[in-house]
Parts: C-alpha cells; sequence; structure tokens
C-alpha cells in the first residue's frame, strides 16, 4: 500500500510537472520573444573593442543574469537519459531561455544607460541547487559586457552617473610614491636643486665675482655628505612603507644631485662667511706653477689652456712675474680663488693667440 501511495505521489508531480512546466516553457519563450523584438536596436558584440569614433564615449559596465529552475517531469526525464545517454535536450532548452533572459536584461540595462552597441559581452553559467539533495535543477545565467556611452561634461554628468565612493584601504595596501608626504617633499626637494643648478652658472656668468676652489672642490667630503644624506632619506622612505625600486630610484637620484649641488653652495657659503677676501702675491715659476710670495699663503693650482690649442697660458708668463690674486677663506675652511680678475688675461691671450695663428697663415 505504502509503494502505491508513493508511486501515485510521483506520477502525480510528473503530470503537473509537465503540463505546468510545458506552460511556463511557452509563456517564457513569448515573453522572450517580445521583448527581444523591444530591443532590437541595442546590438551586442564579442569584439574587445568598439570601431574608432568621432565623439568622445565612457565605457560602463552593464550585466544582465536571471536563475532558471527545472520542473519535476525534466528531472524525471534527464534521470532516464542517464541510464542510455545522449543530448540533454530538456536541460539545453533550459540554458537556451537562461541565456536570451540573461542577454535581454543586459541590452535593458545598457539601454536604461543610454548605449546602443555592448561589446567584449561574455556569458557565465553557475548552478545554484543541489542535485544530490532531491532539489530540481537550478540555473543562474550571467551576461556582461562594455557599453560606450556619450560623455558629457563631467564623469558624474554623463550617462555613467559616476558617483565618488569613500575608499577603504587595505592593511596591507602600498600608496604611491606621489601620495606619501615624505616621499612629496623629496620630490620638490630635488626638483628645487635641479633648478638650482641649472640656474646657477648664469647667475655666476654676470656676477661681480666668479669664485673657484684654489686646490680642487673637496669632493671626498661631498661624497661622505651624500652618502650620509642619501642613508636617512631611505631610512625615512623605508619606514613610509615605500618598495625596494623606490627607494633604491630615491637613494641614486639623492647621491646624484647633491653632489654638484654642495659645490656651489658651498662656494657660495664660503664667500658670504668671508666678507673682506685678501689679496695674496703669488709669484709664476718655471713651467707654469705658483707659489705664494708671503708666508701662509694657500697652495693654488692654476690650469688654464687656450681654446684654440694645447698651450698652457700660465707657461707662457716669464718666470718671476707677481700675481696678485683675490682669495676668500669662510668659516667652512675652504680657500676659493676670485676667477674674474683673471677672465680678461685669459681673453687677451686667447683673442692673441688667434690673431697670430691667423697672421701666420697668410
Amino acid at each position: 500500500m505504502e509503494f502505491l501511495i508513493k508511486l501515485g505521489v510521483f506520477l502525480v508531480l510528473v503530470a503537473v510537472g509537465y503540463w505546468r512546466g510545458r506552460r511556463n516553457e511557452r509563456a517564457h519563450l513569448k515573453s522572450l520573444d517580445a521583448e527581444e523584438d523591444a530591443l532590437t536596436d541595442i546590438l551586442i558584440f564579442a569584439t574587445r573593442y568598439p570601431p574608432a569614433s568621432a565623439e568622445v564615449l565612457d565605457p560602463v559596465l552593464v550585466s544582465g543574469s536571471a536563475v532558471i529552475g527545472s520542473d519535476y517531469f525534466r528531472l524525471f526525464v534527464a534521470g532516464l537519459r542517464k541510464i542510455v545517454g545522449g543530448n540533454y535536450r530538456a536541460y539545453e532548452q533550459l540554458m537556451e531561455r537562461g541565456r536570451r533572459q540573461a542577454l535581454v536584461r543586459l541590452k535593458q540595462a545598457a539601454k536604461a544607460k543610454g548605449a546602443k552597441m555592448v561589446f567584449n559581452v561574455r556569458i557565465t553559467t553557475s548552478r545554484i541547487s543541489n542535485s544530490r539533495g532531491g532539489e530540481a535543477t537550478q540555473v543562474e545565467v550571467l551576461a556582461y559586457g562594455t557599453a560606450f556611452v556619450r560623455a558629457r561634461g563631467t564623469v558624474a554628468e554623463s550617462h555613467v552617473g559616476h558617483v565618488a565612493g569613500v575608499g577603504v584601504p587595505l592593511e596591507n595596501e602600498v600608496p604611491a610614491l606621489h601620495q606619501r608626504k615624505f616621499t612629496l617633499y623629496w620630490m620638490l626637494a630635488c626638483l628645487a636643486m635641479g633648478a638650482y643648478l641649472i640656474v646657477s652658472p648664469f647667475l655666476d656668468r654676470g656676477a661681480q665675482e666668479q669664485w673657484r676652489y684654489t686646490a680642487g672642490a673637496p669632493w671626498l667630503v661631498f661624497a661622505g655628505v651624500a652618502v650620509l644624506i642619501t642613508a636617512i632619506i631611505c631610512r625615512y622612505a623605508i619606514r613610509a612603507r615605500s618598495m625596494s625600486s623606490d627607494w633604491i630610484v630615491m637613494a641614486i637620484l639623492t647621491f646624484l644631485i647633491l653632489l654638484p649641488v654642495q659645490y656651489f653652495v658651498l662656494l657660495k657659503l664660503n664667500a658670504a662667511l668671508d666678507p673682506n677676501p685678501q689679496h695674496w702675491v703669488y709669484i709664476v715659476q718655471a713651467g707654469g706653477k705658483l707659489h705664494g710670495r708671503d708666508r701662509g699663503a694657500p697652495e693654488l693650482e692654476l690650469e688654464y689652456y687656450a681654446r684654440d690649442g694645447k698651450q698652457e697660458f700660465w707657461s707662457l708668463i716669464p718666470a718671476g712675474t707677481p700675481v696678485d690674486i683675490r682669495i676668500a677663506h669662510g668659516l667652512p675652511g675652504v680657500y676659493q680663488y676670485d676667477l674674474l680678475p683673471l677672465s680678461a688675461d685669459y681673453q687677451r691671450f686667447y683673442e692673441g693667440g688667434k690673431a697670430h695663428k691667423e697672421a701666420s697663415k697668410r
């Protein structure tokens, strides 16, 4: 008796599923035909990019999804198909309805945004039912793509309707280089030093004093200071969670730009801290070397070659000729001489050598 009751319930479910399922399917297909006819002006493409357009377009993501469930009759037929094999026509029709419904809703979403075409359309499916538990098959079909709408005004004024939201930063998210206050200050400092290096030679030409180091610049001191400052900057950059590639680039640029900056800054600072530079008399020696006449005169190495040849200027000056040179010695303890009074002698030497060469050609 119990078996007959279960068999009766089963047959009733199969009959209701067949009758009601077929009716729902016909109604759904009819509805899909009407909706597709109303959306024939919305075109969809599988290609990734739209053709070239003279108008400025904004991309917007559109999607449409549908969940289609199988009736009890289809579930029974599919169970029989497992025995003999073959195509699951019952499920194929189910998937076809789901794809059509998802595409219709995709087109509706694009039309609501004012778009006429959707590109890079993709369809994905997923099962949301538990077939092992005896549930009827339910399938979700998702269609998505990129629609392009005409841009106008700002992004917020376009059809996209973008509204800026409040971003929640991730705990391990590393901010961009320009978003960190420390690196922003570093970049501004590098730009300022670069501008100073570009402008400094031009300012030096029009100045009343042109300072040069008497025995060469203290490059070892400059390198030590540059290394120290670079190490401090790298330490702060690492503490600011900068990527290794960022702080390595920062270290290299900082070191390279600090060397020439120190060269010019020390010249200006040393001269400013010595308001009364002294005049020292040097005697030209054989071979062009200069030796201080008075005791305590700083060592001086002046090498100048005429621009039209390899002949050294000071080697042509008669030995024993006195030369008055203005030397500054400020608080930093560096000796530097004023090149400007000697420039006139250099220029006459150059012009005289050029005139002599032209006369010899004649």
